[in-house]
């Protein structure tokens, strides 16, 4: 009982802790971070002692305006400033954290106005003076202020805990379109599945709830079209591992644990993808322990190694969904009850990587893990039968990743379908991103060169060019394997379809003035939500270096003229051609050094500066056996031994030293502070003045020495004083 008691103290106080936790999350955006200003140190360009102690007593106020957020004003406490030590160099401080707030991503710009004076007991202050700065990224900075300087830091970090504030699904923009990469050189585009889905299982037979999951590049743009398509038809889930502009990311055909160890730390055994990765731990989950799809969604985000909250964030993992999406476990409904059966489709068309067959292994296995049969799991990839490397493709592998395959997959699955039943739809492998327009409806009505401008993703009252936006020129030359293309839409009329290739072979295309060569002709069915015929997709081939922000195309008939007839273009597409899931370099996680680490660094500067040290310290460490105690931020100490000869150290170690003669205490926070000075012997010495660094001799004769350097240093301080105050 007394344990039931300890624990419900524990979880109250942490809720304590968080609620009281300034937050404010908008606009949206991962990662969540937490937003920290701190004051640093503080430098004069004069000598501003008013003579009665030695220093400069710094005082003042400022203000913080956090934009969108919150505004915080505050007072700035005394501060020791030693000009006799410190010259005009900055005097670093015990870090003094003068402001707190979390949102999300990216950092709203931050205004600090500062105020300071020069504190007198007896007369009235003298200004140092007024300063302001603006900051919009972390760093530090300084703040001008008349005759001083604040070093200031602002300093972000990723708030895990608060990733559901900021986890935001960006919704593609109606002139770009994603679109899945097949092992037959078509595309299966957001708009075609979308349109499969509801012409063969939401509108005809129904369903208990769907889960579709895109670990390719630019997943995330397949699901604004399938969320419209689903609206209102039953429970979906969507999630993927990049936004509709962003490449994925995953590891190289040649990953071993050993060849780098941080991912063989996060659980990777063999390449994949790192999203997969995640998730298909997530699918595998089974009884109590088994996620809804939120909770898988935002697990895997927070676990990915390459997402938000992980090692270099590369991708933007995404989830939304309609209905009660939210609630969907591996078999069962919404409201926890079970489904009849489950299915799924697994694809992954052209895979020509270890990472992209690996990924189908995890998915497949979590899924039989599931209680899925090999009956209900239909499993496209490659060309069905060779992997890249010659050997067989696994036994459950139904067929090649052709668009027809995944087609008559959607049609076949539909026929099990009902109120009763779970899909899962699962790709991996390449991703195209397409500007496009599908209801471009541009009749052509002679045989001669024109333009086919855009109609309803115009940006510009009479453009006739096709814009392209600075991420997908970006991205496109990422991928040196990619192959980019335009395509035009030609309707499906009687007439195309009499005069059929023929026709269709001598239409020609040409982007800014460059003729480009006809790859394919595909049939296109699910330009509607009608399983019928009713298009023709042209796709020309293009060099990337002939596009540009701004493109002219144009269409001419180059066959018999007596043989033109009219037609129209439905739809056309510029896309980035197959990009595959990006492999970084290698990261390696440097582990951060101790503070004794940091310290034996230094040695060499002291000893560097020794003949420059004024005279007492030389007296205090000249030739010396100290035992330095540090007092860490975890309440812990530090041990560390010190020999010095002639002022310079000539042994440094960690742990207590035997036969000591001098005895040393400090605090981690003062360490530090010297460490990260950009004079770090000038901030070392200040603060043995001001009394930070503590110490005394061993045995009576050795403490009768010390006693009367503590007495010099006093007399020091008092001369400095006198002269002060007579100059």
């Amino acid at each position: 009982m007394k344990k039931g008691w300890i624990l419900l103290s524990l979880m109250i106080s942490l809720s304590l802790i968080l609620s009281s936790v300034t937050a404010h999350f908008d606009p949206p955006g991962s990662p969540a971070i937490q937003v920290d200003v701190y004051l640093l140190g503080v430098s004069l360009s004069e000598d501003m002692d008013d003579g009665w102690n030695g220093y400069a007593d710094i005082v003042g106020n400022y203000k913080i305006v956090h934009k969108g957020h919150e505004s915080k004003n505050g007072n700035i406490e005394m501060i020791y400033y030693d000009w006799d030590t410190l010259k005009g160099k900055m005097g670093y401080i015990r870090k003094r954290l003068l402001y707190s707030h979390k949102e999300c991503s990216p950092l709203n710009e931050i205004t600090i106005d500062v105020d300071l004076e020069e504190y007198n007991d007896i007369l009235s202050n003298s200004a140092i003076g007024s300063g302001s700065i603006k900051i919009s990224k972390p760093g530090k900075y300084t703040i001008d202020s008349g005759k001083g300087k604040l070093l200031i830091e602002v300093k972000t970090t990723p708030a895990v805990l608060y990733s559901d504030e900021c986890s935001y699904f960006y919704d593609q923009p109606n002139d770009y379109a994603s679109s899945i990469v097949t092992s037959s050189g078509g595309y299966v585009y957001d708009w075609q599945l979308a349109n499969m889905m509801k012409m063969w299982i939401a509108k005809r037979t129904g369903y208990a709830n769907m889960v579709f999951i895109f670990n390719q590049c630019f997943g995330g743009g397949m699901i604004d079209d399938l969320k419209e398509k689903l609206k209102g038809t039953g429970d979906a889930a969507f999630l993927s591992a990049s936004k509709h502009d962003e490449p994925a990311w995953g590891l190289a055909d040649g990953y071993t644990p050993a060849s780098w160890p941080e991912m063989g730390r996060r659980g990777f055994t063999r390449p994949e993808g790192y999203y997969p990765k995640e998730i298909g731990e997530e699918l595998e989950r089974t009884g109590g322990d088994a996620p809804t799809m939120k909770e898988m969604a935002k697990r895997a985000e927070q676990q990915d190694a390459r997402g938000p909250y992980g090692l270099g964030f590369k991708e933007t993992p995404q989830y939304t969904s309609v209905g009660n999406g939210d609630n969907i476990k591996i078999g069962k409904k919404a409201d926890g009850s079970d489904v009849a059966s489950k299915h799924a489709i697994l694809f992954a068309g052209d895979a020509d990587s270890k990472r992209h067959w690996n990924n189908l292994d995890r998915a497949y296995k979590a899924l039989k893990k599931q209680g899925f049969t090999d009956a209900n799991i239909i499993t496209l990839a490659g060309n069905g039968k060779t992997m890249p490397d010659g050997t067989n493709v696994p036994n459950y592998v139904d067929g090649p990743g052709t668009k027809k395959a995944l087609f008559e997959a959607i049609i076949n699955v539909s026929k099990k379908m009902n109120k009763n039943e779970q899909l899962i739809f699962w790709v991996s492998d390449h991703g195209n991103r397409e500007r496009t327009e599908t209801a471009l409806d541009k009749a052509i009505k002679d045989p001669v060169k024109q333009t086919v401008p855009p109609r309803e993703t115009a940006k510009r009252p009479e453009q006739i060019s096709w814009d392209l936006d600075e991420e997908f020129l970006k991205v496109i030359k990422l991928d040196p394997n990619n192959q980019p293309y335009v395509s035009i839409l030609v309707e499906a009329t009687p007439v195309v379809i009499e005069y059929g290739e023929y026709f269709l072979e001598n239409i020609k295309l040409y982007v800014n003035e460059n003729e480009l060569e006809l790859e394919l002709i595909e049939p296109i069915i699910a330009y509607d939500e009608e399983p019928d015929l009713d298009a023709y997709e042209l796709v020309y081939l293009v060099d990337e270096r002939i596009l540009r922000e701004e493109n002219l195309i144009e269409v001419e008939w180059s066959g018999n003229a007596e043989m033109f007839v009219e037609y129209n273009i439905m739809g056309l597409m510029i896309s980035t051609g197959g990009i595959n899931e990006l492999e970084p370099e290698v990261i390696e996680v440097v582990e951060e050094q101790t503070l004794f680490e940091l310290l034996r660094e230094y040695v060499p500067i002291y000893n560097e500066n020794a003949d420059n040290l004024p005279g007492f310290i030389k007296r205090i460490a000249g030739n010396e056996r100290i035992d330095l105690e540090i007092t860490l931020e975890n309440k812990s100490i530090l041990n560390m031994g010190v020999v010095t000869e002639n002022g310079r150290i000539v042994e440094f170690s960690k742990g207590k030293i035997s036969k000591p003669t001098m005895r040393a205490w400090t605090s981690e926070d003062v360490a530090r502070r010297i460490i990260n000075s950009e004079h770090p012997v000038s901030t070392g010495v200040n603060a043995l003045k001001m009394g930070e660094i503590r110490y005394s001799g061993v045995g009576f004769r050795r403490t009768l020495r010390i006693l009367a350097v503590k007495i010099v240093i006093k007399v020091y301080r008092i001369v400095e004083v006198i002269g002060d105050l007579f100059g």
